[in-house]
């Protein structure tokens, strides 16, 4: 761990003299840690309880209580391997985030109004998202000021869409005072305001929050956005905030890509595409259990920040059904007028810039089971196992071996796999933005069906 950071100031020097105080290659290093202890782990308890079991057995009192990792590596030479993959993408893309934080300084404090000179990184906490594109991941920066931004490895296309939508909504008859969150923009990457979930002060706030959150789910059906899952969004007092808005217009490039080669998935409606409800076995969609914001079971797991509280308690979805239909109802009266969805699809739709799409091929919890799976003992013995292991695997059920043998690489590298496409303009259509919006009034009897299905026997 030593080397990777030595590394990685070496990469950046003036970062590492001009921006990073100690406490913040500190929390770099905690970072890293908790990396390795993923990858390592399984195979380092094991060698832990053997060699507990040596040293109880052995007459020798000098037995030591577990073995040097230089003789783990000995035993299972896939962990060197594993180690080296890991390592240089870390290295690469907190170099690769320094750079960026120092080049952006001035504009960081135009945007986000905080003190230039006082702007040290004492706290940079990667690792708040699932790590992509060589170990590239969302990470939070807080400066010796107290400032707070988050960086995130991609380009804001989406967000700036869904933000631009809630202000036009804002200023075209719904009533709603959405909260828009600061943004700054570069070609690859973006910076955003620093948001944390606050408890509502009143009932009638949290009346507000789901009827703004009706008016989103509205929203994102007619702009076919997939992927809003709880951990994408954060209850701010009466202001439900999308902080993740990658995937909007992906539904239709999820369920083209599925039609090639069917992964226990078929065709679903857009509301149910969005992610903000939970399957049912009769969708044929897989499982979806505990990660829809609307799914009445997360109460059952523990309180959900996607959720709003009041008075030190979760309020979930379905006590407040009817201010959620509200919103939603208020939405889809605005985007059945002619002139209104003429008006948003010239305005926003038109006028959106999204570079890329993000493909789905796989949920993030099946990637997620599959790296730990590569990372059982069994496959660190001997060198190039995980990685045979990996390939075989990805590609048995991949869309395509092009596709498999791309999902093996990430994972090798301790990544979740992550596809995107290349686009010139927001794919959805006048005739499909009238089509969804049609469909509005079907979507409004599912979302009521679905948030008040509160059985776990109901869910696969």
């Amino acid at each position: 761990m030593t080397f990777a950071l030595n590394r990685l100031q070496s990469l950046a020097p003036d970062a590492a003299n001009e921006i990073v105080a100690p406490s913040g290659w500190l929390t770099l290093a905690e970072h890293l840690t908790r990396r390795l202890v993923f990858a390592l782990g399984p195979t380092l308890r094991i060698e832990h309880i053997a060699a507990k079991a040596i040293s109880l057995n052995s007459k020798s009192k000098s037995a030591g209580p577990g073995l040097a990792l230089s003789e783990a590596v000995r035993a299972f030479p896939g962990l060197f391997e594993t180690a080296a993959h890991l390592l240089g993408a870390w290295v690469d893309a907190q170099s690769e985030t320094l750079k960026r934080l120092k080049r952006d300084r001035a504009l960081l404090a135009e945007c986000f109004g905080f003190d230039r000179r006082a702007s040290r990184a004492t706290k940079i906490q990667a690792g708040l998202s699932d790590p992509h594109d060589r170990g590239r991941s969302v990470t939070l920066i807080e400066f010796s000021d107290r400032a707070r931004i988050i960086y995130k490895p991609r380009s804001c296309d989406g967000e700036e869409l869904w933000f631009a939508a809630l202000r036009w909504l804002n200023q075209n008859g719904i009533d709603a005072g959405f909260y828009i969150p600061r943004l700054l923009a570069r070609e690859k990457y973006c910076w955003m305001e620093f948001l944390q979930a606050k408890a509502c002060s009143s009932l009638n706030a949290v009346h507000s929050f789901y009827f703004r959150w009706g008016v989103q789910t509205a929203l994102a059906t007619v702009l076919e956005a997939s992927d809003l899952h709880k951990e994408n969004w954060i209850a701010l007092n009466s202001q439900p905030i999308l902080v993740d808005a990658e995937a909007l217009g992906a539904a239709s490039s999820g369920s083209h890509a599925r039609k090639k080669k069917s992964l226990d998935r078929q065709s679903l409606p857009s509301l149910l595409e969005t992610g903000l409800l939970p399957f049912t076995s009769r969708d044929r969609a897989g499982r979806y259990w505990g990660i829809a914001p609307f799914d009445a079971t997360l109460a059952e797991i523990a309180a959900d920040s996607c959720w709003p509280r009041y008075k030190g308690e979760s309020q979930p979805p379905w006590r407040y059904l009817s201010h959620l239909l509200r919103g939603f109802d208020a939405a889809a009266r605005l985007f059945v007028k002619p002139s209104s969805a003429r008006n948003f699809l010239d305005e926003i739709i038109s006028r959106a810039r999204i570079g890329k799409q993000r493909l789905f091929f796989r949920s993030s919890a099946d990637y997620a089971r599959m790296l730990r799976e590569s990372l059982e003992p069994s496959l660190m013995i001997l060198p190039e196992c995980r990685k045979r292991w990996l390939a075989q695997k990805c590609c048995a059920s991949a869309v395509n071996r092009a596709s498999g043998i791309a999902e093996a690489r990430a994972l090798l590298r301790c990544d979740l796999p992550k596809f995107v496409i290349p686009r010139k303009t927001f794919r959805i259509s006048r005739k499909r933005f009238s089509t969804e919006v049609a469909r509005l009034r079907l979507s409004r009897q599912l979302l009521r069906r679905r948030v008040l299905l509160r059985t776990r026997s109901h869910y696969r």
